[in-house]
């Protein structure tokens, strides 16, 4: 007997604005129904319609009731996309499969492992049996510490009863004819990569996505807002606003002749004016017909409040840029603390904060530009032609007396900016490594850091052998703002910088380091930024570190 009675399950609604369409979440387990709120939360943010239904243990004809209910409601728009977890994976796909509701698209994560036949936590496991999967799931320590029963430690534990039939053996995965996403945590030890990748071939149209530091469940706290931007990525890709963007094909050799030659830049050369813009200018340009967009970029190492400071007060009109979900991919041992974000996901989010063709954009912080530099150097390598640092930043702006506006930021207008990356020159691991024999190399961190006396946040103390020391604080004056163009051009001197030598810069994790080709374009230098800086570079075991004064 079929319950059709549908429990009832809140909306996470988008602020004010039309939904770009309808996301229903299928967790695999209660203790988790806080991560799935959260994973709500931030997508309705982002301008989705989300219901984050019940999990397995209340029944599957109730959940199934819950889904279809969703999927009866007119006012939830396409496209709608079916994010299953863990067993609630499974449930996606069955539901799909047998065409109970009929999604645009489905997420998997908390694979099942259906390519490995043979003993798994002493369970005989039979490739393709989905039923056996989920019994070695419960078999599993971290399973078991889930459940208090242990005579329950049987097939179905997870809902405390026999796995429903439907669900039972191998879904058909050509019976699944929409798109599906899926989810593989880099570090699941129960879902197998390459068992993944053997199912979603079987799939008409799939395509995995390997979290770095992600474990079998790829929407745990520590992944799943990156869990989120991948499916926002999704949605957007049915909409038809985004297509993906093709991976560039990784670099044979070890350095890019065009760093290492004399040859001028064909592009124009940055002046003062293009990167740094006074208080009082800023606020003549609000008054404008023509204002430009303002970001705040208020983030610092160990502050994690920047939304917080933001409400408290703000320039007017200005919005809030959260640089560890907007300005960097998820954290991992092998590309660093902030890796440069996807192209797609940097356009998405520039046209949430209201960027459009031909209007300028103006970043600020609390701190100096440290952080806000992060956003100029961004937009530029992203091809935006307008991008100005407010001189001082918040600081300046109320030293001058100019409005403070408080409270969380208006709804801004649709953008309509692309991104195009790759306008500004980047460095790898390899090249970073050679660089120094041909250029300079500048290393924007603390001295102290530099020298190796204290590493507060990375694996390894000192520096890439052959780098010069060159903290980015002190491109800044007593009041936040920066030196001089000629104390700019002064220093990067006494450093090394020279007419046809190549300059490149790294930080802790590429943010501070984009203060610093700030800096460098102020003076008139052209620099390359190490993305991966010392985060990655220190992670990585095979790369020499170099301590105390001396480059090498």
């Amino acid at each position: 007997m079929t319950d059709d009675s549908a429990p009832a399950a809140r909306w996470d609604e988008p602020n004010g604005i039309a939904p770009r369409g309808t996301v229903i979440v299928l967790p695999g387990r209660g203790e988790q129904s806080a991560v799935y709120q959260r994973l709500g939360r931030r997508m309705a943010a982002d301008g989705y319609r989300v219901r984050v239904l019940p999990d397995a243990t209340a029944g599957m004809e109730s959940v199934t009731a819950a889904a279809k209910a969703v999927f009866a409601d007119d006012e939830s728009p396409a496209p709608r996309v079916l994010v299953g977890s863990d067993t609630g994976a499974l449930l996606a796909l069955h539901l799909q499969a047998t065409r109970t509701v009929v999604a645009d698209g489905v997420v998997l994560a908390g694979l099942p492992d259906t390519g490995h036949s043979g003993p798994r936590n002493g369970v005989e496991w039979d490739a393709g049996d989905w039923e056996t999967e989920l019994t070695v799931r419960t078999s599993c320590p971290t399973h078991q510490a889930w459940i208090s029963d242990e005579a329950r430690l049987t097939r179905g534990a997870l809902t405390n009863s026999r796995i429903p039939e439907a669900l039972r053996g191998e879904i058909d995965a050509s019976a699944v004819a929409v798109p599906v996403l899926g989810l593989h945590g880099a570090a699941d030890e129960i879902s197998l990569l390459a068992s993944a990748r053997e199912f979603f071939a079987r799939l008409p149209h799939g395509q995995l996505v390997s979290i770095a530091e992600g474990k079998h469940d790829a929407l745990n706290d520590s992944t799943h807002r990156i869990a989120a931007a991948r499916i926002v990525l999704f949605v957007e890709e049915l909409r038809g606003s985004v297509s993906v963007v093709e991976e560039l094909p990784v670099r044979s050799e070890p350095v890019r002749s065009e760093l290492l030659t004399a040859e001028p830049d064909p592009r124009q050369p940055a002046t003062v004016s293009s990167v740094l813009i006074t208080a009082d200018e800023l606020a003549e340009e609000l008054a404008s017909s023509n204002p430009p967009v303002v970001l705040d970029v208020r983030w610092a190492l160990g502050d994690p409040d920047g939304d917080r400071h933001f409400i408290a007060g703000h320039v007017p009109g200005s919005v809030y840029v959260d640089l560890d979900v907007e300005l960097a991919s998820g954290p991992s041992t092998a590309q660093g603390r902030h890796p440069l974000p996807n192209p797609v996901l940097l356009q998405e989010a520039a046209r949430r904060w209201g960027v459009r063709t031909g209007v300028g954009v103006v970043a600020y912080d609390d701190s100096g530009n440290l952080a806000a530099a992060r956003a100029w150097w961004l937009l530029r390598w992203g091809g935006v032609p307008d991008v100005r640092l407010l001189d001082g930043g918040l600081h300046a702006w109320r030293e001058r007396g100019h409005q403070i506006e408080s409270g969380p930021a208006p709804e801004a207008s649709n953008g309509d900016i692309v991104i195009k990356s790759g306008q500004l020159p980047v460095l790898n691991a390899d090249e970073a490594a050679v660089f120094p024999d041909s250029g300079v190399l500048l290393d924007a961190r603390s001295g102290e850091r530099y020298r190796g006396e204290t590493e507060p946040v990375d694996p390894r103390a000192g520096h890439i052998p052959g780098a010069l020391s060159a903290p980015t604080g002190d491109n800044l004056a007593g009041d936040g703002r920066f030196l001089s163009t000629a104390e700019l051009a002064e220093r990067f001197r006494a450093l090394g910088t020279e007419p046809g030598r190549p300059v490149a810069v790294y930080c802790g994790s590429g943010v501070t380091a984009a203060h610093e080709v700030a800096a460098l374009a102020i003076a008139g230098i052209d620099a390359a930024l190490y993305p991966g800086s010392w985060s990655q570079w220190s992670a990585d075991p095979r790369r020499p570190v170099t301590t105390g004064s001396d480059p090498r």
